[in-house]
C-alpha cells in the first residue's frame, strides 16, 4: 500500500508541477494573469486529489474485476478527465472581459485537466505490481 501511496503522490506532484510550469509559460507569453481565477494552490490540490482518487480507483477495479479492471479504469479515467472540461467551458468572466480573454482562458485551463492522467500513466511502469 505504501507503494501505491507514493505512486499517487509522486504523480500528483508531477502533474501539479507541470501544470504550474505550463500556466506560468502561458501567462508570460500572453501577458494574462489567471492567478485570481485559478490559484496555484488549487491547481496542485486538484492534481493531488485526482491522482489519489485514480490510484484508489485502479486498485479497486483491478481487485473487483481482474480481467477487465485495467481497461475499465483507463476508460473511466480518460472519460472523467474529459468530462471535467465542462467546468472550464461553463466558466465565464464577470469582470467584463471580452471574448478573446475567454478563449485564452480555455487554452490555459483545458490542457491542465489531462496532466494528472498523463502523469499517473508515466509513473505506472515504476509502481505497477506484476
Amino acid at each position: 500500500m505504501l507503494k501505491k501511496t507514493i505512486w499517487a503522490l509522486s504523480s500528483g506532484i508531477l502533474a501539479g508541477g507541470v501544470s504550474y510550469a505550463y500556466g506560468e509559460t502561458i501567462e508570460k507569453q500572453l501577458m494574462e494573469d489567471y492567478s485570481n481565477v485559478v490559484p496555484t494552490s488549487a491547481i496542485f490540490i486538484a492534481c493531488l486529489v485526482g491522482t489519489i482518487m485514480a490510484t484508489i480507483g485502479h486498485w479497486l477495479l483491478t481487485k473487483l474485476v481482474p480481467m477487465f479492471g485495467e481497461f475499465i479504469f483507463a476508460l473511466l479515467f480518460a472519460a472523467l478527465s474529459t468530462a471535467s472540461l465542462i467546468g472550464v467551458l461553463g466558466f465565464t468572466f464577470t469582470d467584463g472581459s471580452n471574448e478573446l480573454h475567454q478563449f485564452i482562458f480555455y487554452g490555459y485551463a483545458m490542457p491542465m485537466h489531462f496532466f494528472p492522467f498523463l502523469a499517473w500513466y508515466v509513473f505506472k511502469p515504476l509502481f505497477e505490481e506484476k
